[in-house]
């Protein structure tokens, strides 16, 4: 195979076919008509001599010569439009581009308001998509579905592959972990045993399937079989359902604190041993030297200043 026999202008569909495994969803993709997409189709089939797509029932799947070539394909098409996307110079005054985000939403209410008033301040056109985070972080990045990933440094909560060299990662700042409950409480004063922790009704937080909190993760490790009345999707909601009720919820120590000073719940000290809380921001490496993306990291590197400032003075230690 070599590549001056292969028109470049059926990656497109190429990738199209691969991730839609349909003909007609991929024609869609690339905004073309049904036949055409079937003569590409034809096309690719006669350059790779392998049918790619073949149908299995009512749905067609892709041949093993056409998974292996999913990664590769989109890589090449990613990097093609990070290429394209690259300026000689980047003025975040006048620049226009959209950042996807996947963030717990903790961090997006901790972290993302720093974000968004140095973007206001200095790049009025930049613009962030925030988006929950998922299992499959690694392969979001790897795609170009996401730009960046903010969420805790440990990889094995997600359930997925260690992330290789291509995923570039740099800390942002920490955070431990307290628990919270109704401040009229009925049996829990200003501290917590643990036969208490043990004996409450907790909330878990689950922040998508397969994802695993540094909670539960810790809870598993300590061989705790707790009481679980309620599991939910995100931290800041979860503390709002602790309010007239004899719940305790685990949270990380800055959100308790916020929340504290509103609303009629009381902070304690949590007797289960919770590894500190490290949030990263990664990316993938095709973006290493994109001049937009670079302005980005630092933002976001700067918006964590204070949060990293704070942790040195000791205003969140334990």
């Amino acid at each position: 195979m070599n590549l001056k026999n292969f028109d470049l202008n059926l990656l497109r569909s190429l990738e199209a076919l691969l991730t839609e495994r349909s003909v007609t969803r991929a024609a869609d993709r690339v905004c073309v008509s049904q036949p055409t997409m079937s003569g590409s189709l034809q096309r690719l089939r006669d350059y790779f001599e392998d049918q790619l797509l073949i149908r299995v029932g009512r749905e067609m799947e892709l041949t093993p010569l056409a998974k292996s070539l999913v990664g590769g394909v989109r890589d090449v098409l990613h990097s093609i439009q990070t290429t394209l996307e690259i300026k000689p110079s980047f003025d975040p005054g006048t620049a226009r581009r959209t950042f996807t985000v996947s963030i717990s939403d903790y961090a997006t209410v901790i972290l993302m308001p720093f974000v968004l008033k140095r973007l206001a301040e200095q790049a009025p056109y930049i613009s962030c998509v925030i988006e929950p985070l998922t299992e499959a972080y690694v392969d979001r990045l790897a795609s170009g579905e996401s730009d960046f990933y903010i969420a805790a440094g440990n990889w094995r909560l997600f359930g997925a592959r260690e992330p290789g060299v291509e995923i570039k990662t740099e800390p942002l700042f920490a955070d431990t972990f307290v628990c919270m409950v109704d401040k009229s409480h009925p049996s829990i004063g200003e501290q917590i045993s643990l036969e208490d922790y043990k004996r409450l009704p907790h909330l878990l937080v689950r922040l998508a399937p397969g994802v695993e909190s540094m909670i539960e993760h810790a809870w598993k490790l300590s061989e705790l079989d707790l009481k679980v009345t309620a599991t939910l999707g995100g931290f800041f909601t979860s503390i709002f359902l602790l309010l007239g009720t004899p719940l305790i919820a685990t949270t990380q120590r800055r959100l308790a604190q916020l929340l504290a000073a509103i609303l009629p719940l009381k902070i304690l000290r949590c007797p289960v041993e919770i590894p500190t809380l490290h949030e990263s921001l990664s990316w993938h490496v095709r973006h290493e030297f994109d001049p937009g993306h670079q302005y980005m990291r630092r933002v976001f590197a700067e918006a964590a200043a204070p949060l990293r400032l704070s942790w040195g003075e000791g205003s969140v230690a334990r």
